[in-house]
């Protein structure tokens, strides 16, 4: 049997429940939202921070350019498997009591790093604990949202949950002249700490979770979810966030193999985080005016993303900036959009459901750049943003299929109750 809520089997893919739209929420979801945004950037620091600081982490931890990635990898690594487990951690005992703990666990991570990692060993350690925090945190976050703002404001507020990527990028490429090359890199994480501490400290109960946890229980009630469908958006997820994760890897590096100087390089990167910043807000609120449908978007996103990648392969000078606005715009766009399809097509199973498919983000940020990297090292750029195009494009047909499987689900769901 399907493992679908049957109360759900007749609504559109992406849409929500008519009455769930009319739903009370307690005031201050803005504070609420704007804790939510601390809270996954405080998660993601110790990877971010690792990244901004990697030069004087090598040079006073002795050891290579190529354990960078190593330590990124590890960090996303731990991630991914334990997102898989996290939603329903965090469906047991609410979203913001897991965001508490992981917000906390981020702080202490950062904290040891700061004091105790005098050893590449000793940094790959911590930052595979940080790794689980932010994997924990990030499907408790979602669950926290959508019981933070009512239902018909939900796709702007996934979308600027997931604007706090670019602003920790942002906030640690800062850290690096004003703290890391005046006072010391140690000094970065301590900062990053204290923040993480406070975010945890502020992040308030949520009585609506209390709630549905407390009517759940008295009814009996045990939501389902659908492996195949969640599985199928999962891997389309993976491949999607490692083409754009690829992107911003390695654009910076290629607008200067492209014969831009280093500082205007870095401005088409900048140019670029805005333009992705400014999208998933937009298209949040666009999510909110429309009734479904939201994984068709998505799916048009990401292959829209790809002429971007396909712009870059014609190794023309000129088309570099075109090529990022599209590429970051459409094809680093979309993620808040996708967690919203996510949460509108599982409810009930909204942290299960988000634990699975950003168990994929995370498989993809690791995935990416490396496998993009090593495609550069050896066949080249050109070469490598043609395969990043099969990437993007296999992940928008997998998208497409995913909704498909969702369809098939309901109308099975319908078919068991006529008979």
């Amino acid at each position: 049997m399907l493992g679908l809520n049957p109360r759900r089997a007749s609504l559109k893919v992406g849409s929500e429940p008519k009455e769930a739209l009319t739903a009370d929420k307690s005031e201050g979801g803005s504070v609420r939202l704007l804790v939510s945004i601390s809270s996954t950037t405080s998660t993601v620091f110790p990877v971010f921070i690792t990244g901004a600081v990697a030069v004087q982490l090598r040079h006073s931890l002795h050891f290579s350019i190529a354990f960078v990635g190593v330590a990124v990898a590890i960090f996303f690594g731990t991630a991914a498997i334990t997102s898989l487990f996290a939603g329903s951690l965090a469906e047991r005992h609410g979203g913001a009591k897991v965001m508490r703990m992981a917000t906390f666990a981020s702080a202490v991570m950062m904290g040891l790093i700061a004091l105790v990692a005098h050893s590449f060993g000793a940094l790959a350690i911590l930052l595979a604990l940080a790794g689980i925090a932010n994997g924990t945190n990030q499907p408790a976050n979602n669950l926290f949202v959508i019981n933070a703002v009512k239902a018909n404001k939900r796709g702007f507020a996934l979308g600027v949950k997931q604007a706090a990527i670019p602003v920790a990028t942002l906030l640690a490429g800062l850290a690096v002249p004003s703290v890391a090359l005046t006072i010391g890199w140690r000094y970065v994480y301590v900062f990053a700490a204290i923040i993480a501490v406070v975010v945890s400290l502020l992040i308030p109960s949520d009585p609506d979770e209390l709630k549905v946890k407390v009517q759940r229980r008295r009814d009996g009630e045990k939501v389902q979810i659908s492996l195949l469908p969640v599985t199928t958006l999962a891997v389309a997820m993976a491949l999607g966030a490692g083409t754009s994760n690829a992107l911003g890897a390695y654009l910076v590096e290629f607008a200067v193999h492209q014969s831009y100087a280093p500082g205007s390089a870095g401005l088409i990167g900048a140019l670029g985080s805005l333009v992705s910043l400014v999208t998933r807000l937009s298209v949040g609120y666009r999510a909110d005016k429309r009734d479904g449908k939201h994984l068709l978007v998505v799916a048009s996103m990401i292959g829209t993303g790809a002429i971007g990648y396909l712009l870059f392969a014609s190794s023309v000078k000129w088309l570099v900036i075109p090529a990022a606005v599209i590429g970051y715009g459409f094809g680093w766009g979309w993620n808040g959009l996708f967690n919203f399809a996510v949460v509108v097509n599982h409810k009930g199973a909204e942290g299960r459901a988000t634990g699975i498919t950003q168990s994929g983000a995370f498989v993809g940020s690791v995935a990416g750049p490396i496998s993009f990297g090593y495609s550069v090292v050896h066949l080249g750029f050109q070469t490598s943003w043609v395969l990043l195009v099969a990437v993007a494009v296999a992940s928008s047909l997998l998208m497409l299929f995913g909704r498909h499987l969702i369809l098939l689900s309901r109308n099975q769901l319908n078919s068991n109750e006529l008979g």
